[in-house]
């Protein structure tokens, strides 16, 4: 009778996982996946505030060499555009990029931030003035 026992057990352990184990196992891959997809998410946020921080500031530099070139700072009328398309000379930039949510950056002068020049500034993922995600050539901290 213990040989029957013995292969009743062993028939028992080989039947593979039962649907609780398979539920706590895809739980936990749902859980794992979740968290995953939330850390991809904000690196891509932070990515496209550095890349849009990074190109106001490669504006306000294709500024100061315009002031250079033309003698003085663009009109808030000429705006960013007069980079692409100078009055004499050669153009400053190609084109006027598009901030990291496909919007255009904003030339404001005497700037807010930097009242004895100019900001350059994007609305951030909003793509609205204020609420303190707005990014430009100003310091990090000196947010809005």
């Amino acid at each position: 009778m213990k040989k029957n026992q013995r292969r009743q057990n062993r028939r028992r352990l080989s039947r593979g996982m039962t649907l609780i184990e398979i539920m706590v196992v895809i739980t936990l891959l749902g859980i794992i996946a979740a968290a995953v997809g939330v850390a991809a998410v904000n690196m891509l946020e932070q990515g496209q505030i550095d890349t849009s921080r990074t190109q106001a500031n490669e504006i306000a530099k294709s500024i100061e060499t315009f002031r250079v070139t033309v003698g003085r700072y663009p009109t808030a009328a000429e705006g960013l555009e007069v980079l692409a398309n100078p009055p004499k000379g050669k153009p400053v930039m190609d084109r006027i990029p598009k901030d990291a949510w496909g919007n255009d950056y904003e030339f404001i002068i005497p700037g807010n931030h930097n009242p004895s020049k100019y900001d350059v500034k994007s609305f951030g993922p909003d793509g609205q003035e204020g609420g303190g995600d707005d990014i430009g050539n100003w310091p990090e901290e000196d947010g809005e």
